[in-house]
């Protein structure tokens, strides 16, 4: 019987062992396995009112589970996101474990990625962040890695945190060019591709302000009382969501559409189903929307991509 192992990869290990376009491969898999039926998942436990969450998932082919703890405080904790992401095997006696903040901010830029590459317009050159925080620059480095990208606008609430935001990611894409913002909807004009990561509690744009056939990204908000766009403004998009149990219980945008009428749950489309049945075509006339409140088959592809990559046995 093989030793029992523990292994541990810090923000920087796992940032230097996985690449943005592996973890965006691992969770459009993790994505379509979802809707195949490949994991056994429950919703995720939040006490606190949401000040924690505990995601696990089970992917029931390979009897591997990963498991994530974090704290989440948005009230000026530096960083916001603080816990950690374990990964166990039935088959072995190897546990991984990884920083949860790290693994968030890389699987949650991917799945901005993943929805990108499917619902954007093929030659999408202009993009827009909305939020300067952790989560920004992998909603960067995940779009530019499945679009040939050539402006990228960073808005927040002061210019200064968006410069910020750019100066951690600039030097990695020296062919694009950065421009920061203070103003969201001055930002989002033009765009082809808008991603939202902040926790707001109020619209940051209409669908007036999007060009036709724009592709939106609503990623920040996870709780009722959040939202990034209306829902009445979601309710008019061509819309795809990453678990319709999740979204329903969880999106403030989706929840405030469903109970004014304007969004019958039972037509909620998963990204993990188009991406099954490959039947989305890009339409120029139509803004899409993908709205995600985060789903375990992503911490658990992170760490899939982890233990494919890396010889985590230590035999090198």
């Amino acid at each position: 019987m093989a030793p029992s192992r523990t292994i541990w990869f810090d923000a920087e290990q796992l940032r230097a062992a996985v690449d943005m376009g592996t973890v965006v491969d691992r969770v459009r898999e993790a994505l379509i396995g979802l809707h195949r039926g490949e994991f056994e998942i429950p919703l995720r436990f939040a006490p606190g009112e949401g000040n924690f969450l505990v995601m696990p998932v089970r992917h029931i082919a390979s009897e591997t589970l990963a498991v994530k703890s974090l704290s989440a405080n948005f009230t000026g904790r530096r960083p916001a996101l603080s816990g950690t992401l374990t990964w166990e095997e039935w088959h072995t006696e190897r546990h991984v474990g990884a920083d949860a903040a790290e693994a968030t901010a890389m699987r949650t830029g991917a799945v901005s990625g993943v929805a990108a590459d499917l619902l954007a317009a093929p030659d999408a050159d202009a993009l827009t962040v909305i939020g300067a925080g952790g989560q920004a620059p992998d909603q960067i480095r995940a779009v530019l890695a499945v679009r040939a990208v050539s402006s990228v606008t960073v808005a927040s609430l002061t210019r200064e945190s968006a410069e910020a935001c750019i100066a951690r990611v600039a030097g990695e894409f020296p062919d694009v060019r950065f421009t920061a913002s203070d103003d969201p909807r001055a930002a989002v004009a033009g765009a082809d591709i808008i991603c939202c990561v902040t926790p707001s509690t109020g619209e940051l744009f209409s669908l007036g302000d999007l060009k036709p056939g724009a592709h939106v990204n609503l990623i920040g908000s996870y709780r009722p009382e959040m939202r990034e766009m209306s829902g009445s403004d979601v309710a008019r998009t061509v819309l795809f969501v990453d678990d319709v149990e999740a979204v329903t219980a969880e999106a403030g945008e989706i929840i405030e559409a469903v109970e004014n009428g304007e969004l019958d749950p039972g037509e909620l489309r998963t990204l993990g189903s188009a991406l099954a049945t490959g039947d989305v075509s890009h339409d120029p006339e139509r803004i899409t929307v993908f709205k995600s409140v985060g789903v375990a088959v992503q911490d658990w592809a992170v760490m899939r991509a982890l233990v494919d990559t890396v010889d985590i046995d230590g035999s090198d």
